[in-house]
């Protein structure tokens, strides 16, 4: 969280075990904590170059992911269509996760236009930043 209430996660190197997957989610409830607003956040979340996770792994960002509901306003998570399988895992993981605003984008600049309605001009430029463009 480096603007506002936007939380960026990048998973370049993706989760291979239940173990990445609670130290990845150890920090954002550390992020939660020190925050000094209870207001829920906006995550944007870069899987563009996430490989497919373990079926563990997958099952714990699922749990993690619907446990954040409550602190989670808008979640978008952009993907590249590249990884057919790992988009399918994404799709699903979304799904299962059962927060209406919680979306997958192909495409960052729909991802931005959809974030942006619910974040300030400064966050609006972070987000921007984050996703390169």
């Amino acid at each position: 969280m480096r603007v506002g209430r936007l939380l960026e996660i990048r998973a370049d190197f993706g989760y291979r075990s239940v173990e990445d997957v609670d130290a990845l989610f150890a920090q954002v409830d550390k992020l939660y904590t020190q925050r000094t607003d209870a207001a829920p956040v906006v995550i944007v979340a870069d899987w563009r170059r996430c490989p497919l996770m373990s079926p563990e792994a997958a099952t714990r960002v699922g749990q993690r992911i619907a446990q954040n509901n409550e602190r989670t306003q808008r979640s978008a998570a952009l993907a590249s269509n590249d990884a057919p399988l790992a988009v399918l895992q994404f799709v699903r993981l979304i799904r299962d996760a059962g927060l209406p605003e919680r979306k997958l984008f192909f495409n960052k600049t729909e991802l931005i236009d959809w974030l942006s309605e619910v974040l300030t001009p400064r966050e609006i430029e972070r987000l921007r930043e984050f996703l390169g463009g």
